[in-house]
């Protein structure tokens, strides 16, 4: 039979229970947002800052124009990630093998532009991860980031 104070107790456990899942989910996704707005922030000065060095007139080398320093920061180190014909083309299983800070900063860098906002880059994200051919090893993974991202660049 059923009590008052039962029905108290079971409501507050439950109450509980949700209150904890609720918090560990959401402080896992601010976490992430957390991640991804300072990769897109650092990602963005870090660019600024190669453009501005090469305005000045700094020397750079041809292959530190094609191959920036500061894109090894992010695990985008063209030289491993480059095709048959040379070009940058990592693929799903590059894409798998990322980091959250290295997926967000790609994104950035294949969007051309600032994105919207961190929830938005953060969507983009979880689309190539969900995307059937983000799991093939062979598919260029830009194809598969221009499909989520709805734009070419």
């Amino acid at each position: 039979m059923n009590t008052p104070t039962t029905r108290t107790r079971v409501f507050w456990v439950l109450a509980l229970c949700i209150i904890v899942t609720c918090t560990a989910v959401g402080g896992a996704l601010l976490f992430e947002l957390s991640v991804i707005g300072h990769a897109v922030s650092d990602f963005r000065r870090d660019e600024a800052m190669a453009q501005a060095a090469i305005a000045r007139g700094e020397p750079a080398t041809l292959e530190e124009r094609f191959d920036p320093p500061y894109l090894k920061q992010y695990g985008l180190d063209r030289s491993l990630y480059t095709d048959s014909h040379g070009n940058f083309s990592p693929t799903g299983a590059d894409w798998r093998q990322w980091g959250l800070r290295t997926k967000a900063a790609a994104t950035v860098m294949w969007l051309g532009h600032d994105p919207p906002g961190t929830w938005w880059t953060f969507v983009q994200i979880k689309c190539v991860d969900r995307f059937p051919q983000a799991h093939a090893d062979s598919e260029p993974i830009v194809d598969v980031a221009d499909a989520c991202l709805g734009e070419p660049h």
